[in-house]
């Protein structure tokens, strides 16, 4: 474990450097990605959004696996008398590798591959590795959980960009491609049943549901107004988050079992994304926004 690597990062510990790296941390979490694929999906690029979704989900999944597997202990874990947890809510678990690293280094890197320029390249590679450095400085995360964390990152962002694009206009292949990853997600959902995981799968039915749904149903087009796009994307935000957050509120104010309570949180992942990505583009689309 280098831990003397963290240590390093944390004798230079000040307020601007505690609010910077919070605030880099920050941006690889789950209302962010709403945001990000939010203004993507409705108003800039349908076939980008969906690209960053499935690598969103199942750079999250891969992750998620892979903790379960090492079941490493965090760094403020480890060693409670050399590192400080600087960020403890986004800290549970295990941590190898790094999730926030993984999965913003997939996104960020998925959008480089996919509007290929060479300064968009340049941006992406410096925010996964301040990335990188955030969950250190913050104790959270070892050096070797963050660097695997990159080449994951990278690596399943090259991949799925290849696919995509070899099969973005046969819907049919697509499709295939994603029944057989949600078949696999599923097979692993009978040794790993962790809440993280299940709400991950229900996020991957809600993704290949709303994907289905909108091409067959829907097909909305973003040949519409700044105004109209602006509409889009707010109203989409706020209804996320509203199924997001108050749902959950809803059946946990009425429910305790544990059981009970997983099975609802993979329902209302499968809701936000199948709501959010087919079902509200229905509705905008018949409203004319």
């Amino acid at each position: 474990m280098t831990v003397e690597i963290v240590e390093f990062l944390q004798t230079f510990r000040n307020g601007f450097f505690d609010l910077f790296f919070n605030f880099i941390s920050f941006m690889g979490e789950e209302y962010v990605y709403i945001i990000l694929l939010t203004v993507i999906y409705y108003a800039y690029d349908k076939k980008l959004g969906e690209m960053l979704g499935y690598v969103l989900i199942v750079s999250t999944a891969l992750n998620t696996i892979l903790k379960h597997i090492f079941s490493a202990d965090r760094p403020f874990t480890k060693y409670p008398e050399r590192i400080e947890n600087l960020r403890p809510h986004t800290s549970p678990g295990y941590s190898f590798p790094s999730g926030h690293t993984q999965v913003f280094t997939s996104i960020v890197f998925s959008l480089g591959y996919y509007i290929k320029r060479n300064f968009i390249i340049i941006i992406v590679a410096t925010l996964s590795i301040l990335m990188a450095i955030s969950r250190m400085y913050l104790g959270v995360h070892f050096f070797e959980d963050v660097f695997v964390s990159l080449v994951l990152g990278i690596s399943l962002s090259y991949l799925y960009y290849k696919v995509y694009t070899k099969y973005s206009e046969d819907t049919k292949k697509l499709m295939m491609i994603y029944i057989g990853t949600l078949v696999v997600l599923l097979l692993i959902l009978f040794v790993l049943r962790s809440k993280a995981y299940i709400t991950t799968v229900g996020m991957f039915a809600g993704f290949i549901s709303a994907m289905w749904f909108e091409k067959r149903y829907v097909n909305f087009s973003l040949d519409v107004s700044i105004i109209q796009k602006g509409i889009r994307v707010l109203s989409g935000v706020i209804i996320m988050i509203l199924i997001q957050g108050g749902f959950k509120y809803i059946y946990g104010s009425i429910f305790s079992n544990d059981s009970v309570l997983l099975f609802f949180d993979f329902i209302r992942y499968f809701l936000l994304v199948f709501i959010g990505l087919g079902v509200y583009p229905y509705f905008f689309k018949k409203l004319g926004i």
